[in-house]
Parts: structure tokens; C-alpha cells; sequence
């Protein structure tokens, strides 16, 4: 359903209306009620899909210099992806480093907000998740494994000639 926009002659007011068809007949006027108003060509308001800005987003970040802080910091202020994020990146800390660095702030100069950064990080539920993560996949690779590797070679605890049992030293296939 298009969005018109309408102009009345009569008081020279201006308003929008929500057709139900492409070819509707224009509405009164909301002010004076006026039939004979007038539809006005108005701007477009075009939806892309999110493919499209993050693509547009990569290529606006490939004109970055990673090697220039102040170059990135600015990019990340100005692209507004930061601007609803939550944790980390969401936190005070971070605007503060990016403000700084996008100022010219120096690796010595944002070193107390690298700190706290760091040890949020650490205390983040991101960073349990993406442990858990870690933890869980190398657990499904080890149940999927069909057997140790053919060239490997079994330990021997030496004066009795069997396999060594395994350790919390060694998890392999030992």
C-alpha cells in the first residue's frame, strides 16, 4: 500500500495518506475537507535488506588503513554499528577507547581502558559461552573419532611392556 502525499489548495495544508490501492481516489483534506487537493510528488523510501548494508559496510571498511588506529576508531564511531551494542562493546569502557583513539590517543594512553576491557572480557558471558563452545566441540570431535590415528604410537610403561592408562597430563589417545 503506497504512502501519498497530498497538498490542499484551499489552506494550503499538506498532509500523507495510506492508499489502499495505487489508483485510489485522493482523500478530503483532514483540515478543511476540501476534495479538490492535489498529490505532490514526495522523496522514496527505499528498504534494503541487511545483505546490502553489510556489503556496503565491508567496502567502506576495506578503505580503512588497519594499520592506523585512529583510522579505525573513527571508521567504527561513524558506521553506528556500535550504537545498540550490548557487553563489551556496548560498555562505557570501549566508547571511552574508541573516542580516545579516533582522537589521536596513543596504545600508552588507552592502556588503563585496554585493562579494564581485558578483565571484562574475561568476566563476560561471552567469553564462558565461547569456552563452553570450544569445550563442546572438541568433546563431539572426540566422541566422532573412530579410533587413534594409524601411525600412532601406543606408550609403554616400561617394565611391564602394556599401554600407559591415561592422565590429566595426557588426553590423547594414549
Amino acid at each position: 500500500m503506497p504512502i501519498y502525499e497530498y497538498y490542499c489548495p484551499d489552506c494550503h495544508g499538506r498532509f500523507q495518506h495510506l492508499a489502499k490501492t495505487i489508483d485510489a481516489a485522493p482523500p478530503p483534506c483532514p483540515r478543511c475537507a476540501h476534495t479538490g487537493v492535489q498529490r505532490m510528488v514526495s522523496s522514496v523510501n527505499v528498504i534494503h535488506r541487511s545483505a546490502h548494508h553489510e556489503r556496503a559496510l565491508r567496502q567502506e571498511s576495506e578503505q580503512i588503513d588497519a594499520e592506523n588506529p585512529r583510522a579505525v576508531a573513527q571508521f567504527l564511531q561513524e558506521s553506528g554499528r556500535l550504537a545498540d551494542a550490548e557487553g563489551v562493546y556496548g560498555s562505557q569502557a570501549y566508547q571511552e577507547l574508541l573516542y580516545r583513539r579516533a582522537e589521536g590517543a596513543s596504545e600508552a594512553d588507552v592502556a588503563d581502558l585496554v585493562d579494564n576491557l581485558a578483565a571484562e572480557m574475561q568476566d563476560s558471558d561471552a567469553s564462558r559461552m565461547a569456552g563452553a563452545m570450544v569445550f563442546s566441540d572438541q568433546v563431539e570431535n572426540r566422541m566422532q573419532a573412530e579410533g587413534p590415528p594409524e601411525d600412532h604410537d601406543h606408550a609403554t610403561d616400561g617394565a611391564r611392556g602394556k599401554a600407559s592408562s591415561r592422565s590429566a597430563d595426557n588426553l590423547g589417545w594414549g
